[in-house]
């Protein structure tokens, strides 16, 4: 031990005193939580070596409440890292902006742990923290940067990273998507064993919700696991390090850096960036609020998709540093959020939760009773907070296997997922009977109409439009392995599926019918018709029966052509009714999940199994 710092102790409260280690122009500040009369100490080491260089006692009295504080200084910052001691207990910083010794993933940390400072700096140029494309125009794409790039056939050098990601824009690009949505990419030790699940997810309506109350899921709870010692945490939820990007996702070796160039790249392509957050445990509202501003002012990045206590995030996403920002949370309650009504235009707020993916799976497989909620969750689009849907998502099945699995086949570490409302199509797992292959990529396409033919925001997991598989998994957070990772490989299947979601991108972003900023109007409109309309056998007269399994959707609006989407997930083929056109319109099929030819006149003919949309 050879530094000899300058240590001056904070034992008293001021203005200036914030519960958390930062550098300041004249020193560090290190703050950390103890009970009084506990001793504490700060362990100061060489940030390169690792070497123990100085200990330093904090001041036996808290300076407010059970915080104690310290200021060091005579020693650079560039050149310092730094534990906690308390007791006999080595400890990390909770608030730590980088993190040392966790540079190869999948390694056992073995106390090697070190906190630090953000010393570095980047030129971002004109890249700015701004207001964000609206939901209604987004479409996102979920990802795990490890899992993206991973897999042997990526095509990429920098496998697993955040350079990975960088090589592959010019893909992301060709897809129209507008927004990447990162899995947790913040330091956290995928040794340690954590599954979360959406447990709690409301199924529900925002006015179902205030009149009774989240509806929960059924699901595994979160928590701990049993973990084989060949298996990770690749999903990252769980306890971690949440101000400072994984030092394993890094290729360079400044994970700082590489998160930055990552995001002004994806900026500069005119994509954005959003983060999964797990705000789970012990993290208490303050620690929300300073995390998500960190990563807005500091990496640039344009949204989150938190987990956690609703009622905290709820009080930490109405702060005014957030506004022009994207938040999605399983369930927000905008009017108790803002009851005097929102001060800003730009529509921040987003909800996301199973309501939309169990109804709509249902549907897909034609269980009785299943078309008046999809109906619902297709129409559903609330004027204070957006909607994002989703079919798939890293909890669950791909929507490969949504189509070619009826059981979860998950091993004992893995546990159960929630049910997920799947059927094979007429064979457990692969199969080389072409009747059956045909039906799924039917199935797969009418899943993805379903999803981007709905007003809410669209979102798609990464590898769902290659027909990715996991072998019927519906829960594969602990493999970094093949079957977790998404696999690049071309065959006719995923090229017909790839293609596909691309005509549905540019189909829905060329119908703003499709993405309204607030649900349609069910009312005729003068002389024109209503924007939304349901129809079946008879044109303007369709109250569905459980036992219905198809119908018609018109979307109008003045000046603009109209919109007729004919669902049919009936095993034989059914008759709807077409609205008349004014003047010398006629209906004309634009898109079809189907290979038969539809037949139009006053009726659509809607093969079994298919969705047909028809402009007029």
């Amino acid at each position: 031990m050879d530094w000899k710092p300058l240590v001056k102790e904070i034992s008293t409260f001021d203005r200036t005193v914030i519960p958390h280690s930062r550098l300041e122009e004249d020193g560090m500040v290190f703050s950390a939580e103890a009970p009084e009369g506990e001793p504490l100490e700060l362990i100061l080491y060489d940030k390169d070596s690792g070497e123990e260089k100085a200990i330093v006692p904090f001041p036996g009295r808290p300076c407010i409440g059970n915080i104690r504080v310290l200021k060091v200084s005579g020693i650079p910052a560039e050149k310092v890292s730094y534990n906690f001691k308390c007791g006999k207990e080595i400890l990390q910083d909770p608030w730590a902006q980088r993190i040392y010794g966790a540079e190869v993933y999948g390694e056992k940390r073995s106390g090697r742990i070190r906190c630090g400072f953000l010393t570095d700096s980047f030129e971002w140029g004109e890249d700015i923290p701004r207001e964000g494309i609206p939901f209604r125009d987004s479409v996102l794409y979920e990802m795990n940067v490890r899992g993206f790039t991973k897999g042997r056939r990526s095509g990429v050098r920098q496998k697993g990273t955040f350079e990975g990601v960088i090589e592959k824009i010019p893909y992301l690009k060709s897809l129209g998507i507008t927004a990447i949505v990162l899995m947790p990419c913040y330091e956290f030790d995928e040794t340690e064993a954590f599954r979360r699940a959406r447990v709690g997810a409301p199924e529900g309506s925002q006015d179902e919700q205030r009149a009774n109350g989240p509806k929960p899921a059924i699901g595994p709870k979160p928590g701990p696991l049993p973990l084989n010692p060949e298996s990770v945490n690749l999903w990252g939820f769980g306890p971690g390090f949440l101000l400072t990007p994984k030092a394993s996702y890094s290729a360079s070796g400044n994970p700082y850096r590489s998160f930055c160039e990552m995001v002004r790249a994806l900026h500069q392509a005119g994509l954005e960036v959003l983060m999964e957050m797990d705000f789970s445990g012990s993290v208490t509202a303050e620690m929300m609020l300073s995390a998500l501003v960190w990563w807005r002012s500091v990496y640039h990045v344009d949204g989150f998709f938190l987990f956690g206590d609703q009622k905290c995030l709820d009080a930490v996403c109405r702060n005014p540093a957030l506004t022009g920002c994207k938040l999605i949370s399983e369930y927000f309650s905008a009017p108790d959020m803002y009851p005097d009504g929102r001060k800003t235009a730009f529509r921040n707020l987003a909800e996301c939760n199973r309501g939309f993916q169990n109804d709509a799976r249902r549907f897909l497989k034609g269980d009785e009773g299943s078309l008046q909620p999809f109906l619902g969750r297709a129409r559903y689009n609330p004027k204070d907070t957006a909607v994002v849907n989703e079919i798939t998502m890293h909890d669950g099945f791909t929507l490969m296997d949504l189509v070619s699995y009826n059981d979860q086949h998950n091993g004992a570490d893995e546990g159960q997922s929630a049910p997920q409302y799947s059927w094979n199509c007429g064979a457990e797992g692969p199969t080389r009977r072409k009747e059956v292959l045909k039906l799924r990529l039917r199935q797969i396409r009418n899943a993805l109409a379903m999803l981007f033919l709905s007003q809410g925001t669209p979102m798609i997991l990464a590898g769902d439009e290659m027909g990715n598989t996991q072998k019927g998994n519906s829960n594969a957070w602990c493999f970094d392995s093949e079957l977790s990772w998404v696999d690049w490989s071309s065959s006719s299947m995923s090229n017909a599926i790839l293609e596909y979601v691309r005509a549905l991108v540019r189909f829905r972003r060329s119908h703003s019918l499709l993405h309204q900023e607030r649900e349609l109007s069910s009312c005729a409109m003068g002389d024109y018709f209503p924007q939304y309309s349901c129809h079946g056998e008879n044109a303007w007269f369709a109250p569905p029966t459980a036992q219905d399994r198809s119908a018609g959707l018109m979307y109008s609006m003045k000046g603009e052509a109209c919109l007729y989407v004919a669902y049919n997930f009936h095993w034989e083929e059914k008759q709807l009714a077409l609205p008349d056109l004014p003047g010398e319109r006629a209906w004309r099929v634009v898109l079809s999940t189907s290979d038969r030819k539809n037949k139009v006149g006053r009726t659509i003919s809607v093969p079994a199994r298919s969705v047909v949309v028809l402009e007029g």
